[in-house]
């Protein structure tokens, strides 16, 4: 597999033979790769495929108003009523192009004491709100988040979503690094309350270049909740890990048989 050399939030763009990794708002990520490109949890209707790792409510708005190429769960097609390519937990998946692999992770606590009482206040400031979330998550389908790789023209991604919290054990950090083997790049993204475990936890991982993504950020703010600087991640992570906030963009140039360099 080739490498990549360090890389930045930068303007230009990377090319057939590197990658861009785009924030386009709530949780989505866009990713171009080998000439191609793929929407993850798209927060509007976009024109590329799109794969869906979780049914929170910012996460699947994409897919519910795109008629495009979709990949998630069976479950989740289902509950969508869309057909799509069916994303396997135990076998990689051809999509568009790209290789995915998916494997579940148990997310942090819906609300622990803390985070319960901020979620009543912000229910109580705006309840039709607050009822609309409850309405949606209780018709939505319990299945688990997915942490995904993403690999295309010798190029290898993993995406964690907020796989890395305070509550994920030591040996289960171990096994999803083992799962996501050595990649070109890692994103990771982090809660309240849990930025300075997920800045720790990302060096973990076999990456040449690590990213902390705000994942959350916007929904929170939205919902009236507290948020966090990403930096306050970055303080626990290791030197030279890189930050993408909405809007912005992370593009890695291509530098062949260059693993060695891989920190």
């Amino acid at each position: 597999m080739g490498g990549f050399g360090p890389g930045g939030a930068e303007a230009g763009g990377s090319g057939s033979g590197g990658i861009r990794l785009e924030h386009l708002g709530h949780s989505g990520l866009r990713l171009r790769m080998g000439g191609g490109s793929l929407v993850v949890d798209a927060p509007q209707r976009v024109d590329d495929p799109v794969v869906v790792t979780w049914t929170e409510r910012e996460r699947v708005e994409g897919a519910r108003a795109g008629k495009g190429p979709l990949a998630a769960a069976p479950a989740v097609l289902t509950w969508l009523g869309r057909a799509g390519t069916v994303l396997g937990e135990s076998w990689p998946t051809s999509f568009h192009g790209f290789l995915l692999q998916a494997r579940p992770f148990t997310p942090i606590p819906y609300a622990t004491a803390p985070e319960a009482l901020r979620k009543t206040w912000s229910a109580v400031r705006a309840p039709t709100r607050a009822l609309g979330r409850v309405v949606f998550t209780l018709g939505r389908p319990d299945t688990p988040p997915l942490a995904l790789t993403v690999e295309r023209a010798g190029c290898r991604v993993a995406l964690l979503s907020q796989a890395l919290h305070r509550f994920l054990a030591p040996n289960d950090l171990a096994a999803l690094a083992l799962w996501a083997g050595p990649v070109d790049l890692v994103v990771a993204g982090t809660d309240y309350d849990d930025e300075a475990a997920t800045g720790a936890m990302i060096g973990a991982f076999d990456a040449r270049v690590r990213v902390l993504a705000d994942l959350t950020g916007a929904i929170r703010r939205t919902l009236g909740l507290p948020v966090r600087p990403l930096d306050v991640a970055l303080r626990a992570a290791p030197a030279g890990t890189l930050l993408l906030e909405v809007g912005t963009t992370i593009d890695l140039p291509h530098v062949p048989d260059a693993r060695s360099s891989r920190g």
